[in-house]
C-alpha cells in the first residue's frame, strides 16, 4: 500500500499545481481583454463624432454646389466657402443667411441654409 499512497500524493500535488497555473493564466487573460475592449470603444467614439457649427453672414456667391458667405468678426471681414449637397433656389446673392455646417475632410459641408429675417422687417409684417 505504500507505493500506492506515494502515487496518490504525486497525482494530488500535480493536480494542485495545474489548478494554480490555470487560475493564474485565467486572471492574466481576463485582465487584458477589458483594456483592449475599452480602447476600441474610445476609438469608435472619437471617429464617429462630428462637429456641427452655425455661421451667420451675407451671401457673396452662390451656385448649385458652392456657397461663399462673408461675415465680420471683431472688425475683420472673413469669407467662408461651403459645399452644398443640393441647390438652394431660395437664397440669392446679398441675402443674410444662417448656415449650419460640419467639417469633413477639410471641407465645410453645409447641412442647412436658411435666410435670416431682421427684427425690423418682422415687426412690420406683424
Amino acid at each position: 500500500m505504500l507505493p500506492r499512497m506515494k502515487h496518490l500524493r504525486v497525482v494530488s500535488v500535480v493536480g494542485v499545481i495545474l489548478i494554480l497555473l490555470i487560475s493564474i493564466f485565467a486572471v492574466e487573460i481576463s485582465s487584458t481583454v477589458p483594456a483592449e475592449l475599452e480602447l476600441s470603444k474610445a476609438l469608435a467614439v472619437v471617429t464617429v463624432q462630428e462637429t456641427n457649427v452655425t455661421f451667420t453672414g451675407i451671401v457673396k456667391e452662390i451656385s448649385d454646389t458652392k456657397l461663399l458667405v462673408e461675415r465680420t468678426v471683431k472688425g475683420k471681414v472673413e469669407f467662408t466657402e461651403f459645399v452644398l449637397d443640393k441647390p438652394n433656389e431660395k437664397i440669392k446673392t446679398g441675402d443674410k443667411v444662417k448656415v449650419s455646417y460640419t467639417r469633413k475632410e477639410g471641407k465645410n459641408i453645409a447641412m442647412k441654409v436658411t435666410p435670416v429675417i431682421s427684427k425690423k422687417i418682422s415687426k412690420k409684417i406683424l
